[in-house]
């Protein structure tokens, strides 16, 4: 890929050897937003509700951009995998006692329980490994034709839709909700969800363009719907299980827009 240092110094066929540095690097940038947001945590600065929210909304979206960073090679998509599989092991072992971290559990669970951490913060790390599995945008071999925009528009709803759903909800929600399963929805809520998954989507898309040349102009509307039936997904979902909803139902929408409608055309990029 443009971003290989090593082909750029002259030292081609290093494919391997550059995506074992680019796992490195992806690991590293994935824990310092996780140990700088507890050190704000711990520090007072921002709230629980704030933090645990800082790393839903950033985590999946900065492991996805370093993907830009791997040779697209046969081993690129399973060391890019390590890295949520990492937090997968670390929440099972914190969430059962098994290891104590306590700056950790307080960074990431609204209650302070480590068995907190077995519950959405774990599914957020393996949806990050199901859909790196389908659609990690460098197939082996480097094909950057086949590229697919699949789990940065599903992560871009998830991450920062749901995210930003949950900061501005608190914030300028008031006291009228509604809600469905025991959920609890405000309207403010539902814009940022709105305002977050396309943001975060097409700012996401935007910036694998400059390597793919993706149209992104041609992927503005059906991201603007995707970001609308998200919403109201995420809205209608019961309490707990909308991190499952929003991903199947963008998916599928996903699907159902490039075989339906091929003129909102993805840059003639597959999904898988």
């Amino acid at each position: 890929m443009v971003f290989n240092l090593l082909d750029l110094l002259g030292f081609p066929g290093l494919e391997l050897v550059w995506d074992i540095i680019a796992f490195f690097i992806s690991l590293i940038v994935v824990m310092m937003l996780v140990q700088i947001n507890a050190a704000i945590e711990k520090s007072g600065k921002l709230s629980t509700d704030v933090t645990r929210k800082v790393i839903h909304i950033f985590a999946a979206p900065l492991w996805i951009l370093t993907w830009m960073l791997f040779s697209g090679g046969i081993f690129s998509r399973w060391l890019a995998l390590i890295v949520p599989l990492f937090f997968v092991l670390q929440f099972v072992a914190i969430g059962t006692g098994k290891v104590e971290n306590e700056d950790f559990v307080k960074s990431m669970s609204r209650s302070g329980d480590p068995k907190e951490l077995l519950g959405g913060t774990l599914y957020y790390a393996l949806l990050m490994m199901v859909f790196g599995v389908i659609s990690f945008y460098v197939p082996a071999g480097g094909a950057l034709a086949l590229a697919s925009p699949m789990a940065i528009i599903v992560f871009g709803c998830l991450a920062g839709g749901d995210g930003l759903a949950d900061v501005i909800g608190r914030k300028y929600g008031g006291d009228k909700k509604f809600g469905f399963g025991g959920s609890e929805r405000t309207i403010a809520g539902s814009i940022g969800m709105f305002l977050g998954s396309f943001l975060f989507s097409f700012i996401l898309l935007f910036l694998f363009s400059f390597e793919i040349g993706w149209d992104v102009m041609a992927m503005l509307v059906p991201v603007l719907v995707i970001s609308i039936v998200a919403t109201i997904v995420e809205a209608l979902s019961p309490k707990g299980l909308d991190n499952w909803t929003v991903p199947i139902v963008v998916t599928i929408l996903l699907i159902f827009i490039v075989a339906i409608f091929p003129v909102w055309t993805f840059a003639n990029q597959t999904l898988w």
